[in-house]
């Protein structure tokens, strides 16, 4: 059939298992870095830190643990980084679409939830082993239960909340096309221009304020004209949301293409 050509799920499974079975140990390695540097630091935050007694207080926590995750996503494809290993990766049976799925598969479906699984049971682990120290006033049940509900609650709307689910997802979609745009440093160089799109981005609202508004524009300031789509809703929120919701595509896009592009 046609469609084997593009996807077929006995190809597809091969293609898994055997990426697990030349990647086994790398993929253990990091779970294991990840459980023991979520435990260990968590544990050290709470017991060096006497006013560690709110769930906000998980939040930096979190944001590291989820550059560590980035990391991972950052170094998919790691058969590219070689150019003898990148030949026999692309000659290899298999699609471009399946040996694409089969990365997406292992570093975002699969490995972001059990990561956060990770994060969930380290800071309880980390809670839990604690042990009260009165000389110094150090009480472990004034801790509270990492839940990742909890982190949500302080976000007003249902709305904002899928879009920053979105969001994370839009920039793990970026280090996981930067992995197959470049080949070797994919991760550095990823984040080195984003960097640089991000800072001429900003340049250039700066500069079209001062041209557009001079009179209101001070150094670096950025004047944006407000005003409302809907009753809930400004035109800034509007642009900020497709962007986060949306940009995913792209790079997912632009990743299946770059990797298409290497086997021709």
């Amino acid at each position: 059939m046609k469609q084997n050509k593009y996807f077929s799920p006995q190809r597809f499974v091969r293609l898994f298992k055997n990426d697990l079975l030349i990647n086994q140990k790398a993929y253990l390695f990091a779970f294991a870095g990840l459980s023991l540097a979520v435990y260990g630091f968590t544990y050290f935050i709470m017991r060096a830190d006497n006013s560690f007694d709110k769930i906000q207080d998980y939040t930096p926590l979190i944001m590291m643990y989820m550059m560590a995750i980035g990391i991972v996503i950052g170094t998919a494809f790691p058969a590219l980084n070689n150019q003898i290993k990148t030949s026999n990766y692309l000659l290899s049976p298999g699609s471009t679409f399946e040996k694409f799925m089969v990365q997406f598969v292992i570093r975002i479906i699969i490995f972001i939830p059990l990561a956060m699984i990770i994060f969930w049971i380290g800071t309880h682990l980390a809670k839990v082993s604690q042990i009260p120290d009165p000389e110094r006033g150090f009480d472990p049940s004034r801790i509270p239960y990492f839940h990742f509900s909890d982190l949500f609650n302080a976000i007003p709307t249902l709305r904002d909340r899928i879009v920053i689910l979105f969001s994370i997802f839009s920039v793990a979609s970026v280090l996981f096309a930067g992995s197959v745009y470049f080949n070797r440093f994919a991760l550095v160089k990823t984040l080195i221009i984003s960097g640089i799109c991000i800072f001429t981005v900003v340049v250039s609202f700066v500069i079209l304020s001062h041209l557009f508004y001079p009179a209101e524009t001070r150094g670096f300031s950025i004047q944006l004209k407000t005003y409302k789509v809907t009753e809930t809703l400004y035109n800034v929120q509007l642009a900020a949301y497709l962007l986060g919701c949306l940009s995913w595509i792209f790079f997912l896009v632009l990743g299946y293409f770059k990797l298409k592009e290497k086997e021709v």
